[in-house]
């Protein structure tokens, strides 16, 4: 009978394996007595040597050697070796054999008792497990397990070699170094982890430009790591009146930095008092978007801060108003729209009672704020952060609340490209006086404001308010080719960022399938869009490769910093000169340059030269808006690819007009309790205003599929042909078509869109 196999335990220790290679052959194995186990003790888990493991992928798990982890009367305890014996243990066998040590780290199994690991068999969660609890054997082992595990795991102990190397410490020096390599203890002992050279190097540019405005060593690191070596205008001769005490109205061209402008004073102020209960700055944005680009440039200011940081709250429509409200417990800084802003505000008279105490007040783009639209909201949130209730008019409570506004500290900061210089003046009134409509909604609301003293007005471009880098042009069309010169011009500039304006919502839904329909990657931006939707059109407009295309409404004009947008594109005339202004801000920003673009309408071209006259004023008084040469012949070459296109996006605009109509009858009926049928609705004259419009939409939403299926085969035929200006492909040696150009296209697998003609760029762009 043979020798009986021993069960390996929890608990035991196992002999290490000898050098097989210099047994003989034959040699039989040799009856061995079990060593005692070493002692080992009980230790406090936070002196243990734990080990980060991969923090990238595992989030900071960590582990530790050398252990076992014992459950005795109830209590879980980390038990290690005694370190003189383990030391006089490998001196003695050193000479002999080779340990071979295991550089796993301790599996936390089932806890057993100390009963438990002599009595029972516990096999662990599978060998590797069970091997990784033999750490502290002594040093021999069963010649027989040696050699087997020598021919099958001659790998892995390659592996475990040199993973072991320069690891051999006692117990006793992973003690004395375990306040380095465990975070909990730094955090039980008060001491933060050490970092690095390399970590605590920060990488950035230079900000000697900024140090003459004696700002915090915390904000010219954040302003090194986001790359501005220097300030801007603006910048320069507001930031030091913000930071002296002043109000200030800020006047300068779209891209110039307004947002730091202001957002590096506030960020001054929060790091010399710090945090405290309720805001210190609340901004006001026109628009949403633009109020998540302000929150999204001041929270990269603040995570370039080295410590602590402030908190930044971006409120408006369109998302969870639950999850502002706890935002704003917190919040230190906060953005946001007026009409949710207020929403938010209104019947909470603890809230209320936090933004009265704030230290600053910005309003930007204020001359659009002030418009129709956002007046009363933005009345009735600076209303309540005066304690003033916004109805009271007469001349006496004007005159108290006057006297109570001149203690408080908050500053009044005012921004916008567009403001006339003699604002000034009409900004110096203290008393409200009555409210009144039209023109001098601005005026009235600008008071109110309650500026300290009068404000400083800083004028960054007193002479252009357009871009040094942009160049306009003028594409005169008749009234009903615009969609035909809008897709010219796009083809004649290929390889662009391009922003398309439209004056009407129902213009986007039409252009954005017009133009995906012709194979142009387009995407929508309207105020009547879900913001979800919005913010995902923006982020594809930013991220896409060029060529892109958005298709917006003036909803886009205001503040957006979109990266590297070429050409501005204005499918209908701005109706006033600063919509013109802030439309091309969108492209030229900074030091880079654009291209602006008018699509007009031969009784739009006077009116449009006047506007760009105003705008150019003090520049130069005889400003004309150079006009670009497009060939004809190739626009009617393209008529082909244009109609299609258009009568496709009609037809699927008509049906899914006419699905959101019967739906919302359905619903109605059910409402009423009736029954609905829509043949027996009467049918719709198309006479009087409008009625050639809803006989094209009824013609357009009674194309069938199998038309649509045709139109679109005729499309796709159309698209994968090059427009031939006049010269047949057959004679392409005649001189007029560039060979070499046509050659490097197949090349690169780019198909040209033009074959022939000279000169088709804009001129300038």
């Amino acid at each position: 009978m043979g020798p009986q196999t021993k069960k390996r335990k929890l608990q035991s220790s196992a002999p290490a394996a000898t050098n097989a290679s210099k047994r003989p052959k034959n040699a039989k194995p040799q009856p061995k007595s079990k060593p005692a186990p070493p002692p080992r003790r009980a230790v406090d888990p936070s002196a243990l040597a734990w080990q980060t493991v991969d923090e990238d992928e595992f989030g900071g798990l960590q582990v530790i050697e050398n252990v076992d982890v014992v459950n005795k009367d109830g209590k879980v305890q980390f038990l290690i070796g005694d370190s003189k014996r383990k030391t006089e243990t490998s001196s003695n066998s050193k000479s002999k054999s080779a340990p071979t040590p295991s550089d796993k780290p301790a599996v936390a199994a089932e806890p057993t008792t100390n009963d438990d690991a002599e009595d029972d068999s516990f096999e662990g969660f599978g060998d590797e497990a069970m091997e990784a609890q033999d750490e502290h054997s002594s040093e021999t082992r069963d010649p027989e397990d040696g050699m087997a595990d020598q021919e099958s795991d001659e790998q892995p102990k390659k592996k475990k070699k040199k993973e072991t190397k320069g690891k051999k410490h006692t117990d006793d020096e992973q003690l004395a170094s375990s306040k380095k390599g465990n975070v909990f203890s730094a955090l039980v002992d008060g001491e933060e982890p050490e970092i690095s050279d390399e970590e605590d190097e920060v990488v950035g540019v230079s900000t000697k430009a900024w140090e003459k405005m004696n700002l915090s060593p915390e904000t010219l690191t954040a302003l090194s790591k986001l790359g501005f070596a220097k300030p801007t205008s603006i910048q320069e001769r507001s930031i030091p009146e913000v930071i002296k005490g002043a109000d200030v109205i800020g006047k300068a061209q779209t891209g110039s930095g307004k947002t730091l402008a202001f957002g590096i004073p506030i960020v001054e102020k929060w790091l010399k008092q710090g945090s405290k209960q309720g805001p210190m700055a609340l901004v006001l944005s026109p628009t949403r978007e633009l109020a998540k680009q302000i929150g999204d440039h001041i929270k990269a200011l603040c995570d370039g801060l080295p410590e602590a940081k402030p908190f930044v709250c971006v409120i408006t429509g369109g998302l969870s108003i639950q999850k502002q409200q706890r935002q704003l417990a917190k919040a230190d800084i906060v953005i946001g729209t007026p009409g949710r802003l207020w929403e938010v505000m209104e019947g909470d008279a603890k809230l209320q009672d936090t933004f009265t105490r704030i230290s600053f007040l910005v309003v930007d783009e204020a001359d659009r704020l002030f418009k129709a639209g956002q007046f009363k909201e933005a009345e009735d949130i600076i209303g309540a952060l005066d304690r003033r209730d916004p109805e009271a008019a007469s001349d006496e409570e004007s005159e108290e609340d006057d006297e109570d506004d001149q203690a408080t500290p908050r500053q009044t900061l005012v921004f916008s490209a567009t403001f006339d210089k003699d604002l000034q003046s009409k900004l110096a009134g203290k008393k409200l006086g009555k409210k009144r409509e039209g023109d001098d909604q601005m005026e009235y609301l600008m008071k109110s404001l309650k500026f300290r003293s009068t404000p400083s007005f800083i004028d960054a471009n007193p002479v252009r308010q357009m871009a040094e880098g942009l160049k306009e042009g003028l594409v005169e069309c008749g009234a009903m080719e615009k969609d035909l010169y809008l897709y010219t011009v796009l083809l004649l500039n290929p390889k662009k960022r391009t922003l398309v304006f439209t004056n009407s919502i129902s213009a986007v839904r039409r252009l954005t399938p017009f133009l995906v329909n012709l194979q142009q990657n387009a995407l929508p931006l309207h105020s009547q869009m879900p913001q979800k939707a919005r913010l995902r059109s923006l982020e594809r407009f930013t991220e896409a490769k060029k060529p892109s295309i958005l298709v917006a409404t003036d909803v886009a004009a205001r503040g957006l910093d979109i990266p590297e947008v070429d050409t501005v594109l204005h499918y209908h005339v701005p109706r006033a000169a600063d919509t013109y202004v802030h439309r091309s801000g969108r492209t030229a920003r900074g030091e880079r340059n654009g291209v602006s673009v008018l699509l007009c309408a031969p009784d739009e071209v006077l009116p449009t030269r006047r506007l760009a006259g105003k705008v150019h004023a003090k520049a130069s008084r005889e400003h004309v808006i150079q006009t670009l040469p497009v060939d004809r012949k190739l626009a009617s070459r393209l008529k082909s690819r244009v109609g299609p296109a258009k009568q496709l996006a009609d037809a699927t605009l008509a049906k899914e007009k006419a699905r959101s109509n019967d739906s919302f009858m359905k619903n109605a009926a059910e409402d009423l309790g009736v029954d609905y049928d829509e043949d027996d609705l009467p049918e719709m004259g198309y006479s009087g205003r409008g009625g050639g419009r809803k006989k094209k939409e009824a013609t357009a939403r009674e194309m069938t599929k199998q038309e649509m299926g045709i139109l679109r085969a005729k499309l796709r035929k159309d698209l994968a042909q090059r427009v031939n200006l006049g010269v047949s492909e057959r004679y392409i040696t005649g001189g007029r078509v560039d060979v070499a150009a046509l050659l490097r296209e197949r090349e690169k697998g780019e198909g040209g869109i033009f074959l022939g003609g000279e000169g088709l760029g804009l001129g300038f762009a």
